[in-house]
């Protein structure tokens, strides 16, 4: 009885401080705000929370708000989470939440949801192609690099080709794969490539696995690369004989 009297007032508490932070259609939510609605809600895994708190992350009225109940949800342990959100998978129907569901599984490194991401790889939803190479990235092996080689070779966004080549990146940074495994399938994506920035996510991958550079400069953290793709291009090929 107590404990269930908690439930409701921390449920209560959690619902008037998001008030609060969506008061009068702000587009900044205070710190201090997010920081309590994330420490209430993670402060219990029952299923009663849990189910509240997925309820949250379904409502994308506030981006920065969504954006931070999703990041939150990903502080929860795997132990507590990865069966609850795999149910939640096979029954959504929201593309956004589903695609989120893969990216924080994948994010919590749950093995689960690498072949959910396999057969969703292809989907006709770019929403769902992009968080499936990312994740494969994350949670997979040498055994997926031609699955994300598929991706690099045959999808039609720019930007998600180079997707799959920093995802390659992501399995070698783990030590699930060698250099030599990766390096042939970039080679030969590099040689047929036009687009600059599909181009300039591709070299940055060869730079770091060949410990060299060839002329383009990655800032990660802001997600910048600088120099002439195109020009590095022709100098990866002239040095390394690529055909």
């Amino acid at each position: 009885m107590e404990e269930n009297f908690l439930l409701i007032k921390q449920i209560s508490e959690i619902k008037e401080l998001i008030s609060v932070a969506l008061m009068g259609k702000r587009d900044f939510i205070p710190f201090e705000i997010t920081y309590k609605i994330s420490n209430l809600l993670l402060s219990s895994n029952n299923k009663e929370i849990l189910e509240f708190h997925y309820d949250l992350i379904k409502n994308e009225a506030n981006k920065e708000l969504y954006y931070d109940l999703r990041s939150s949800f990903m502080d929860r342990p795997i132990v507590e989470v990865e069966e609850f959100l795999l149910k939640k998978y096979s029954t959504e129907t929201n593309i956004t939440t589903k695609a989120d569901i893969i990216q924080i599984l994948g994010t919590l490194g749950s093995s689960k949801i690498s072949p959910i991401a396999k057969v969703n790889i292809n989907s006709e939803i770019r929403d769902i192609r992009y968080r499936c190479i990312i994740v494969l990235g994350w949670v997979g092996n040498k055994k997926d690099l031609p699955i994300l080689n598929e991706r690099l070779v045959n999808e039609p966004d720019d930007e998600l080709r180079g997707y799959a080549a920093t995802a390659m990146r992501e399995i070698w940074f783990k030590k699930r794969a060698a250099s030599e495994n990766i390096l042939p399938y970039l080679y030969s994506a590099l040689v047929k490539e036009n687009s600059e920035e599909t181009l300039s996510m591709i070299i940055t991958v060869i730079q770091d696995l060949l410990k060299r550079r060839f002329g383009l400069q990655e800032r990660i953290n802001e997600g910048i690369i600088t120099g002439d793709p195109l020009k590095a291009k022709e100098k990866i090929i002239q040095k390394l004989g690529l055909k």
